[in-house]
């Protein structure tokens, strides 16, 4: 049987998968600012459940934020990296 060599392997962090820094930090974001990463695999879907989101959002504004990253092409812009539908909801409200 082979043994493993004394190397250490180096595993990325969340924040380098992400691209952000490794703070955490909140700030509102104007929504037009906003889009999808290029070919985000996820869709939404105006359904009910999409209308029971826009609603709560209507009354009780975004309660659980968005996660974005700033965009290296497009200045002062951000892509979304978790949050489309409430994103789509509150851009319905």
């Amino acid at each position: 049987m082979k043994t493993r060599s004394g190397q250490k392997i180096k595993m990325a962090s969340l924040e380098e998968l992400l691209g952000v820094p490794g703070e955490e930090s909140s700030s509102e974001v104007e929504i037009r600012l906003i889009h999808s990463f290029k070919n985000h695999p996820s869709k939404v879907i105006d359904d009910e459940k999409m209308e029971e989101l826009t609603e709560s959002i209507r009354q009780n504004g975004v309660l659980t934020p968005v996660i974005l990253r700033p965009d290296k092409e497009k200045a002062n812009t951000y892509e979304m990296i978790s949050g489309h539908r409430r994103l789509h909801a509150a851009m319905l409200a």
